[in-house]
């Protein structure tokens, strides 16, 4: 069954992206089962960068900061992926934003407001002050296509606690190509490169100079806390 899931899955890819970006990421694959080999892509989206909002479309838009009690209840609801882990780093400090459309919840994006996001376990990094940083973005299969994202984004760097903020951070994997994808139309540039190479448990980040140069540093957490499932995901 798992050659059966892991052969459609690459059908899947080169149906979608070709034959190139698919020999790309079962190469990553295969080298991952022996040495840990990974590039984080940093990226910013900048307020003078922000995709216009479509008129016809945005009326329809709402969106609110979450409450604990919204986050639970989507964790009883089952289809939106809010797990312990979540709603653990809602009470560590960051914000949940909920996007509705006609009124009804359709999605949502998360922020870390502490400075000091951990990207995946044993990997947290400093994040210049200036910036926001924006992780997990979800939306609803039956609202894609209604604009969600780019508002989100709009909604984020408008709110009154972030209106200082220059812009949002955040990365992506580079052969996550739907991500890519989505992040470039919403107007996201990369800025530089994090290289991770070692063991799962135990590796070395190399970070680019242009970063460091942002205050873009690793934090390095105690042993322990690398086990611990509570990585903040690629937007």
């Amino acid at each position: 069954m798992p050659r059966i899931k892991a052969a459609y899955r690459l059908n899947d890819l080169r149906s979608r992206f070709g034959a190139w970006k698919t020999l790309k990421h079962a190469f990553s694959r295969l080298i991952n089962k022996l040495i840990y080999i990974d590039c984080l892509h940093i990226i910013v989206l900048n307020r003078e960068n922000l995709k216009p909002l479509n008129p016809g479309k945005t009326g329809r838009l709402s969106a609110r900061i979450a409450m604990l009690e919204d986050l639970k209840e989507m964790e009883k609801q089952g289809c939106w992926n809010i797990p312990p882990k979540k709603i653990e780093r809602f009470n560590q400090g960051d914000s949940c934003l909920l996007s509705y459309v006609d009124k009804k919840l359709a999605g949502y994006t998360w922020v870390h407001t502490n400075g000091c996001p951990e990207l995946m376990p044993g990997l947290k990094l400093s994040m210049p002050h200036e910036y926001l940083y924006n992780y997990d973005a979800f939306t609803h299969p039956e609202y894609r296509g209604c604009g969600l994202q780019s508002f989100r984004h709009h909604e984020l760097l408008n709110n009154p606690r972030w209106r200082d903020k220059r812009g949002l951070l955040g990365f992506v994997i580079p052969t996550n190509y739907s991500s890519k994808i989505g992040q470039s139309k919403s107007g996201y540039k990369r800025i530089g490169k994090v290289w991770l190479v070692g063991l799962k448990t135990k590796f070395y980040a190399h970070i680019e100079k242009d970063l460091r140069g942002m205050g873009i540093e690793r934090i390095h957490c105690p042993a322990s806390a690398r086990t611990s499932n509570t990585s903040q995901q690629a937007i």
